[in-house]
């Protein structure tokens, strides 16, 4: 995969790659917040948005799309956006009164233990109307067109997967036109970008319901994007992107082999929901950002005359992953979740031990994001020499560049 020619304003453009998974992601507004504060200590004169390509899958497709209708005062997007996510409640994303939350599981049950009676089958557990309206003021209409129109930004990525075709799809708009690509399983179509592709790309399978999208030839119901994602680097390198910043809400890798003790409990239905979103949300960033490090000490070893034919480059990539459980911290605050909401999460051993996975995934608190928030901003100031080494502006004396972290 070639990355497209650099823009004549950044010769090495730096892609923002945002992977996402529900509530865990305001981890990724503490490390842009990080990220702030180590370009203005260091470069304070820089004026240029950073990150004029980004890419979000997931709810980072939210933080995403944040922060590219809101670049061209870059600073102020990133300065705010902790704070957005702090004052977020449940009330923001779901319904939480008790007849909306009753109707949401009744609807499974009466689908596992009387669905020969109904063909309609229920569209899922949780009713996300109130996040469109929360997205419609974080997105506000005509602000992304504005800021490619304006120069802040190259494009904007939003990835969601496609439930009757099979198909992972990115979604861009870009300043200047762009063919998409298509290969097998993906494809990536030019789009103006709207609430509705936030919406689909955030779309927790059974929490949320699927989203309408038109696609191509035909419409589709999307879910959440990082369904089927093989690649989360790629809508990036195709968008023109020389280098990558790229910020997901994994758990740190745990000790293995795992310690002695008595056998484990049998999994709750969280327990295996838990671990069937971290496959899909949490391990393909890693895998890919492997991927990158394996061809850059692949070209390190070419002579330089010989790496010039080839159809590769080096692609100095870091990402940035949680330091700390956010599973472990949202087993601390699962009681301030919404009684009616924790009682039919409960019901399915959401909330603590082997059911804090899935818990972190809902819990819109503001202890909670604020704690994560934190975490972020802390990560991003342990790694304050790889962010410069990656981000040194046009113009400015490159110090040695990491090729992945």
């Amino acid at each position: 995969m070639l990355p497209v020619a650099p823009t004549a304003a950044d010769p090495a453009p730096t892609g923002l790659v945002l992977q996402g998974g529900g509530a865990r992601t305001a981890y990724q507004a503490g490390v842009l917040a990080g990220v702030l504060e180590v370009l203005q200590a260091r470069w304070p004169a820089a004026s240029a948005n950073p990150f004029p390509i980004v890419c979000g899958t997931s709810a980072g497709a939210i933080n995403a799309g944040y922060f590219a209708a809101h670049c061209s005062d870059w600073r102020a997007a990133i300065a705010a956006m902790p704070g957005e996510w702090e004052r977020l409640t449940p009330g923001d994303v779901f319904h939480v009164g008790t007849l909306p939350l009753a109707r949401g599981g009744l609807g499974w049950l009466r689908l596992f233990a009387f669905g020969w009676l109904w063909r309609q089958n229920p569209r899922s557990l949780l009713d996300n109307r109130p996040l469109e309206r929360t997205l419609a003021r974080l997105f506000p209409p005509g602000r992304l067109a504005a800021a490619l129109e304006a120069g802040a930004l190259e494009a904007l990525s939003v990835s969601a997967s496609g439930y009757t075709l099979g198909r992972h799809v990115s979604f861009f708009q870009a300043a200047r036109a762009h063919p998409g690509w298509r290969q097998p399983g993906e494809w990536a179509v030019p789009a103006q970008i709207e609430v509705a592709h936030l919406l689909a790309s955030s779309a927790l399978p059974f929490i949320f319901p699927a989203v309408p999208l038109a696609c191509g030839e035909g419409t589709d119901y999307f879910g959440d994007g990082a369904m089927r994602q093989l690649a989360p680097l790629a809508p990036a390198i195709h968008l023109g992107a020389q280098r990558i910043l790229a910020i997901d809400v994994a758990e740190p890798r745990p000790p293995w082999p795992p310690p002695a003790g008595a056998a484990p409990a049998y999994p709750s239905l969280a327990q295996i929901a838990g671990h069937a979103m971290a496959s899909i949300f949490l391990d393909t960033l890693r895998a890919d950002a492997h991927q990158a490090t394996r061809i850059n000490a692949m070209l390190a070893q070419v002579p330089p005359a010989l790496r010039e034919t080839l159809p590769l480059h080096p692609l100095p990539v870091l990402a940035i992953s949680p330091s700390q459980s956010i599973s472990a911290i949202a087993a601390r605050y699962w009681r301030s979740m919404p009684g009616a909401a924790r009682r039919l999460l409960e019901g399915v051993g959401t909330g603590h031990g082997s059911g804090a996975m899935l818990a972190s995934y809902l819990l819109f608190t503001g202890d909670y994001l604020h704690e994560l928030v934190e975490l972020g901003r802390a990560d991003a100031r342990a790694r304050r020499a790889e962010l410069e080494a990656l981000l040194t502006p046009p113009g400015q004396a490159p110090a040695a560049r990491p090729e992945v972290a």
